[in-house]
């Protein structure tokens, strides 16, 4: 029951990354939109519905499978003590990043000066860490989950506050595969709350696209930061027009 249970979560999270809604099973399925939410809700589908549902999001059950067992293993969320431990050892952290962004260990000692004895034993921390898994010959799989964060006010956001956020935006976002987009407008708690699930969405179809670029040859590769940030906030210097006074209902 249990596997049964990871499978069907696991497809709605498919079904979610691909924006498709439980309106578009039923028409895949020629049943109503109640009897598929109760299909999803009760974990009871039969095994040609499930495979039905699996090309909808072009997957077979095998796959879908994978994808479960993959995401029983991902990590959401690290202690404090290790994101600390992360941040306290630069040639830790380098490693950390990289194989995150999806390189391969040979390549980031092609690519760096790092020890190789000790950048070994940086592997087996992140293994003991559930940040990857380390197979044979060095070869690592990812486990962090694609809703993974950091600590709010933990010792990744301080170090990127205080280190890194400046160089990120030290630039035009000209260049190739460079875009900034700022908008502003008046917005209700509710629709600024309602709006973050799009927020996490985008999350997951970055993380999407990270997988199904993993293949592509490291030369036609970039290392890719993505940052979305809204919270209710106006221009500072406008504070002084504000009225002092109750306004009139």
């Amino acid at each position: 029951m249990a596997l049964v249970s990871d499978l069907i979560e696991q497809l709605k999270q498919e079904l979610k990354t691909r924006s498709l809604t439980y309106k578009d099973v039923a028409s895949s399925l020629d049943l109503s939109e109640a009897s598929i939410k109760r299909l999803f809700r009760e974990r009871d589908m039969t095994l040609s519905r499930l495979e039905t549902i699996c090309g909808l999001v072009d997957l077979d059950i095998s796959g879908l499978a994978a994808r479960a067992d993959e995401a029983r293993k991902r990590v959401n969320e690290l202690s404090l003590e290790q994101e600390a431990m992360l941040v306290s050892d630069e040639e830790l952290f380098l490693l950390a990043v990289h194989l995150v962004y999806g390189w391969d260990f040979d390549l980031v000692m092609a690519t760096y000066e790092l020890d190789q004895h000790k950048a070994q034993q940086h592997l087996t921390l992140l293994d003991r860490m559930k940040i990857i898994e380390l197979l044979p010959e060095n070869r690592v799989r990812v486990l962090l989950s694609p809703d993974f964060e950091w600590i709010k006010g933990g010792p990744i956001q301080q170090y990127y506050d205080e280190t890194l956020q400046g160089f990120f935006f030290n630039s035009k976002f000209s260049e190739p595969g460079e875009l900034r987009l700022v908008v502003n407008g008046w917005m209700s708690l509710e629709s600024i709350t309602a709006f973050h699930d799009n927020m996490r969405r985008l999350v997951r179809e970055f993380d999407t696209q990270k997988r199904e670029d993993k293949n592509t040859p490291d030369d036609k590769r970039r290392g890719t930061t993505l940052v979305m940030a809204i919270r209710p906030w106006a221009v500072e210097i406008f504070e002084k027009y504000k009225r002092n006074s109750k306004s009139v209902t």
